[in-house]
């Protein structure tokens, strides 16, 4: 059964909610000088967003920069921080980079912030390295999600360099053809980089003929082509009245000097932004979209909508974070957590001219059993875009049955050579106060480093013991999900000796993981449709074990096709993508041998 923190401090076996805040946790921000309104701003679609096309290879650059955006007409100026490429006027995100499958190129990466973090108030000096000055000299790193990269391109959290130093990142793009993505990952202030705007899109084209499938090439043959594809990079936000970027301290949590931490168990903001603009509208044809979906915001799960005259229209999912499904599935919701994508067909051909079709969420925070109403301290966030259907005829093109040649290698029946129980903890102190988040109650910088063969295929159990959702994610590869099953959490907790006898708490190095099967319940339920793909983001969800089938290198499924083409050897990292959590210190590294 569920059980609450309550329920477990009465136990004796915290590990509490993943990381589930009380009403004065949850930040409400101040509303602009004056209200908003939504709908009003056009939707920056993918030639506005600008786009770094690297199909041919070769080499480019990107500079970080200090900048000021335009969020909303009716507000001011927002410092920023963002990704600008020569010649261009970027002031929050990055560009589109688009990639060709099998065609390397290299980036070169500045980081250009000279005039501090527009965010510097937020920096949590108990998270940072000593001797960090990042309120005036942010330290940076570009990691690729979803790349198929070496440890040495791979951008993780220790890769960092300061103003003034550059990096140069190789990517081979010797993988399936994907909407992935890239974002800041310093460690500590990964959730303040990409709250102030570090994080772009970057679509990696197929391939036609021999050695792709051809049907991803973004030509239109088969898909919808742009102007008909369009990112959606869906943040929730917080302004101050000046237009600033808000980011409330935590009230309930001391730091040594008796002051609130900066740090806050989750960032949930007021505003739901896309593309870099307040609840914005796009114009559509009557005909086929297809939207690349990007859930970018720090803590917030959605659980989306399409609606009109308050019916939900129904959209086919064609892909999920490492490319295309078999075959389209139909749906009338997508549920989507931090860091995961989605690739979905929308068909506006069978509307009227003039109809609006409002993009809606429903998913509570925490997810999935936060407050839904603001007077239990709940930060709903219903609307987040609109959609007007113009007179004139769009991409029209049957959406193919069968998105493959060849099915997807399905690891399920693939000998593994191992099974390892990875479990997600919270510690809390002797009030209930959420301190952080753990993996396998280990500390970032433990020396328990997990070793793993490459080209082996394992499968990773991760057992959630808290009573929150977490996208977990795995650099480098690009795994399936396997199932689901609940079990009993406190039980296993106590099996586990990460709580201490006497007050219940869970003490961070102690113990160990054990197997999760003597307290399993019921029986699994396999994956839904929609997470039958490659995926490097999955959502372990509370009071259950995720498993995952996890390759380790391109020959993990001894020659059969998977999403990554390559094998590497080096020190990687798997987190929770709740950035709140990443950074207080729920991530550990793992090796490949």
């Amino acid at each position: 059964m569920r059980i609450t923190r309550r329920q477990l401090l009465q136990a004796g076996a915290v590990a509490g909610a993943g990381l589930l805040v009380s009403p004065r946790h949850v930040a409400v921000g101040a509303p602009p000088a004056a209200p908003v309104t939504l709908f009003t701003e056009q939707l920056p679609a993918l030639a506005e967003l600008g786009v770094l096309d690297m199909q041919g290879g070769g080499s480019t650059s990107l500079s970080m920069i200090n900048a000021s955006h335009f969020f909303h007409q009716q507000m001011g100026r927002t410092p920023t921080l963002a990704y600008r490429q020569a010649g261009s006027s970027q002031t929050y995100l990055g560009p589109v980079i688009i990639a060709r499958k099998g065609t390397p190129f290299d980036l070169t990466v500045h980081n250009g912030i000279q005039d501090g973090h527009p965010l510097g108030f937020a920096v949590d000096g108990e998270l940072v390295p000593a001797g960090s000055d990042d309120a005036n000299a942010p330290r940076t790193s570009l990691h690729l999600h979803g790349g198929n990269t070496s440890p040495g391109s791979d951008g993780g959290p220790l890769q960092v360099f300061r103003p003034g130093a550059s990096y140069t990142y190789h990517y081979s793009n010797n993988q399936d053809a994907a909407g992935l993505w890239y974002h800041d990952h310093a460690l500590g202030i990964t959730r303040l980089n990409v709250y102030a705007g570090l994080a772009g899109g970057y679509l990696l084209r197929d391939t036609p003929g021999p050695g792709g499938t051809g049907i991803d090439t973004g030509d239109g043959t088969h898909l919808p082509p742009p102007p008909y594809e369009v990112p959606l990079i869906i943040q929730d936000r917080m302004f101050n009245p000046d237009g600033s970027l808000a980011y409330p301290p935590n009230p309930d949590l001391l730091g040594a000097d008796g002051n609130p931490r900066p740090w806050a168990p989750e960032f949930f903001g007021d505003v739901a932004t896309v593309n870099g603009k307040c609840w914005p509208d796009l114009e559509v044809a009557r005909g086929k979209y297809r939207f690349r979906v990007f859930n970018g915001s720090n803590a917030r799960f959605y659980d989306l909508k399409f609606v009109a005259g308050g019916s939900a229209l129904v959209f086919h999912q064609i892909g999920s974070d490492g490319g295309l499904l078999n075959a389209p599935v139909r749906l009338n919701r997508l549920v989507i957590g931090p860091g995961e994508r989605a690739d979905i067909v929308l068909d506006f051909a069978g509307l009227p001219a003039g109809s609006r079709i409002v993009l809606r969420n429903s998913a509570p925070v925490p997810y999935p059993d936060g407050p839904v109403s603001v007077r239990r301290g709940g930060v709903p966030l219903p609307d987040i875009m609109q959609f007007t259907v113009a007179s004139q005829t769009g991409y029209t093109v049957p959406l193919p049955a069968s998105l493959r040649p060849q099915p997807i290698t399905s690891l399920r029946d693939k000998p593994t050579a191992a099974t390892r129980s990875m479990t997600l903890v919270e510690v809390v102190d002797a009030n209930g106060i959420p301190v952080m988040a753990l993996l396998n109650n280990r500390m970032f910088g433990s020396p328990d480093i997990t070793a793993v063969k490459s080209d082996t295929l394992e499968q990773w159990e991760l057992i959630n013991t808290t009573v929150d959702a977490h996208p977990i994610h795995l650099h480098f590869t690009q795994f399936q999900v396997l199932n689901r099953q609940r079990f009993d959490a406190g039980a296993y907790l106590a099996a586990t000796g990460y709580t201490d006898p006497v007050s219940g708490l869970v003490v961070p190095g102690q113990g160990n993981a054990v197997p999760v099967d003597p307290f399993l319940i019921g029986r699994p339920k396999n994956a839904p449709a929609g997470e039958q793909g490659w995926k490097d983001t999955v959502v372990a969800l509370p009071g259950e074990v995720t498993r995952i089938r996890v390759p380790f290198g391109a020959e993990a499924a001894g020659g059969a096709p998977l999403a990554i083409g390559e094998s590497f050897k080096g020190e990687y990292v798997w987190h929770c993508h709740v950035l709140e959590h990443e950074d207080n210190d729920m991530m550990q590294r793992y090796v490949i041998e």
